[in-house]
């Protein structure tokens, strides 16, 4: 099987930047009720103070709080009540000694009053409350700024918008966000073997598995602007290539990459204009045969046929590129526990072992799952995996492994 040399997985990243030095996520501003998912593409700083006024917590009166000092069951503190503050008001009143306001939950705090006292605390006779339990200073109240202050970096250039996110901006009345455009992803899938849905399925087919998987691992940040199977045909497979780069950003070629006599994604990748192969061959096991290429400044993958091959790939590769061009910073999604049994590795590449999980007793047991990495239950039984260095030459039982959920 012929390659080109077989780069290190550490080294693609860099290469991929060195050979399309453009490649950039780019900014759109789009409406913050569309913004659910997006990710930003600069800071949101402050422009204001949140709350804008020293808000009460509480339903109750607004009062000094020194005057509550001794306040009990038997022995109340006495003020005379002075009006209430409404809801959404400025409220211009001010507090004497001896006296209180009533100040619903959210209303502004009137002046010189520093604390707040639950209703519940509180009898009233006429114009006079008594309460039963002393406070202290800005008790129940939340401060000018004390949520957001004004220059206050609120969310950060790569963040992901959540409904929480969505509910904040919305509180400092910003309702257009700045957000990385979302990369356009062609997905083809090669072989003569291959059904799509609604094709009929005779012995010796195979149903198309990778484009439904990696579709959905794109949506998260990408567009499929299309999704099609090519049969092994060079001039339809160039075609179609030719096709997919007009209208995409990233072409995912699946299946094809190695060196058999119907593996024709490297040569159609050369056929193109200003176009080129920089790697052929990677050193990770399952995906060793993966193509990347570019044609003048689009990306193109070729990821291997088989599934396991062509998720491991899809997942170390092209998806934490894509968080690199949108400054994603997601926290890594692990777990510890010990290996159940020795695993042994090939020196010289990084293997991606798929593995399951159970539970003895208090302690978390990993189960290396093998297989081939054409056998399609690997997917469903496993449910994470452990990397494996390609300077060590495999694991033994009772090893304490760190694993990473799909």
């Amino acid at each position: 099987m012929e390659f080109l040399r077989v780069t290190d997985i550490e080294d693609i990243e860099d290469l991929i930047f060195e050979k399309i030095p453009t490649l950039k996520g780019e900014k759109e501003k789009i409406k913050l009720e569309d913004s659910l998912g997006r990710v930003l593409y600069e800071d949101i700083k402050s422009k204001e103070n949140i709350p804008e006024f020293n808000r009460s917590t509480v339903d109750g009166y607004a009062i000094k709080f020194k005057e509550s000092k001794g306040a009990s069951q038997g022995i109340p503190s006495f003020f005379t009540i002075k009006g209430e503050v409404y809801m959404g008001e400025d409220t211009k009143n001010k507090i004497e000694s001896g006296e209180a306001i009533y100040v619903p939950t959210g209303a502004m705090i009137p002046q010189d009053a520093d604390s707040m006292i639950m209703i519940e605390y509180c009898e009233i006779l006429e114009d006079t409350l008594l309460i039963h339990k002393p406070v202290s200073k800005n008790e129940n109240i939340m401060l000018l700024g004390e949520d957001i202050k004004i220059g206050e970096i609120i969310l950060k250039k790569g963040d992901k918008i959540t409904p929480e996110n969505v509910g904040v901006l919305a509180s400092m009345g910003i309702y257009e966000v700045p957000v990385f455009k979302k990369l356009k992803f062609s997905i083809i899938s090669t072989g003569n073997e291959l059904v799509g849905e609604g094709e009929p399925y005779t012995k010796g087919k195979i149903r198309d598995i990778n484009s439904y998987a990696l579709s959905l691992g794109i949506e998260k940040f990408g567009v499929i602007v299309e999704k099609k199977i090519v049969k092994d045909d060079y001039s339809i497979l160039l075609e179609e290539v030719k096709k997919s780069v007009d209208i995409s950003d990233i072409v995912l070629i699946s299946g094809g990459s190695s060196a058999g006599n119907y593996d024709y994604t490297k040569d159609v990748i050369l056929e193109l204009d200003d176009s080129e192969v920089f790697i052929h061959g990677i050193s990770i096991k399952p995906g060793k045969p993966t193509i990347v290429g570019r044609v003048g400044e689009k990306l193109i993958f070729g990821l291997p046929g088989h599934p396991i091959s062509s998720i491991v790939v899809f997942n170390v590769i092209v998806k934490k590129l894509v968080e690199k061009l949108y400054s994603i910073t997601e926290k890594e999604n692990f777990y510890y526990g010990e290996l159940s049994h020795n695993i042994h590795t090939t020196p010289g590449r990084t293997t991606y072992q798929m593995v399951g999980r159970r539970l003895e007793g208090d302690k978390i047991v990993i189960d290396p799952i093998f297989g081939k990495s054409g056998m399609i239950t690997l997917m469903t039984k496993s449910n994470g995996y452990i990397i494996l260095n390609k300077s060590i030459e495999g694991l033994e039982k009772g090893s304490i492994v760190k694993v990473y959920k799909f």
